[in-house]
């Protein structure tokens, strides 16, 4: 356990020395004056709160997909190239302890990093609204469960493939596992009658991590509540696909001739 976190760690430092903070910090600095631009143009309707959540919790989703694509795909393949990982593995640790401490090493920095984002849109939007909105957090939460798993599934194909290659596939598994039930009954079924390619899509959806228990924008844009028991599921979830995923690539790596 130690060994892992060490790794953790590491990895977390690796991180900041990339300086991918910085994007994190931009991000944050537009997530504090979006609802100022956004009330700008509200025009005395004071929605410029629902507009505001809205928007930004999209910005918050589509950054924290790019981030995990981006590092759970590069990971091992920079550690490989630059031939840090080989005095790690030889020591007595196994791969797969390796593998574990670098997704957490990524997913605490995601985590910390859309948690900022998310705070930073919650003060821009009490600050015109005099209402600080911490279910802002429970949205969050979510897509950082969501991030996660995607995390995991870009470091197992990052065992047998390059890192571009590796972040394509993670993009297809976040597509296919997020597409929604009625985007294929209304549009591939109704509009472009491909009932072979819904019935694919469908067939595939059942054997992928399903991303839309994570997405909980709606309910929170538009104030509905959330039991606490949603995030103990969805935290389960996440948490089983993690698991298998993580073991899979210890599988693979261990065959790898490092």
């Amino acid at each position: 356990m130690k060994s892992i976190i060490e790794i953790a760690r590491l990895q977390l430092l690796e991180n900041i020395r990339r300086q991918v903070h910085l994007i994190t910090l931009f991000m944050a600095f537009g997530m504090l004056v979006l609802p100022a631009y956004v009330n700008t143009f509200s025009m005395g309707l004071k929605a410029f709160e629902i507009a505001s959540k809205d928007f930004g919790l999209t910005l918050l989703s589509y950054y924290g997909v790019a981030m995990a694509l981006m590092l759970g795909s590069s990971v091992v393949p920079r550690d490989i190239e630059r031939k840090t990982i080989y005095p790690i593995l030889s020591r007595p640790v196994a791969r797969v302890s390796y593998l574990t401490g670098q997704f957490l090493g990524t997913s605490v920095l995601l985590l910390g990093s859309m948690f900022l984002l998310a705070t930073a849109l919650a003060v821009g939007i009490a600050s015109l609204s005099h209402h600080f909105d911490t279910n802002l957090y429970a949205a969050t939460l979510g897509y950082s469960l969501e991030c996660s798993v995607l995390v995991a599934a870009c470091l197992f194909f990052s065992t047998f493939a390059s890192p571009p290659l590796a972040g394509v596939m993670g993009f297809f598994l976040y597509v296919v596992g997020g597409m929604s039930g009625t985007f294929i009954q209304f549009f591939l079924r109704q509009d472009r009658e491909a009932d072979q390619l819904a019935n694919a899509v469908e067939m595939l959806k059942n054997f992928l991590p399903n991303f839309e228990i994570f997405r909980l924008k709606y309910p929170v844009v538009h104030g509905f509540h959330i039991l606490p028991q949603y995030h103990v599921a969805e935290f389960g979830y996440a948490l089983g696909w993690i698991v298998m995923l993580l073991l899979l690539a210890g599988i693979r790596f261990e065959k790898r001739d490092l």
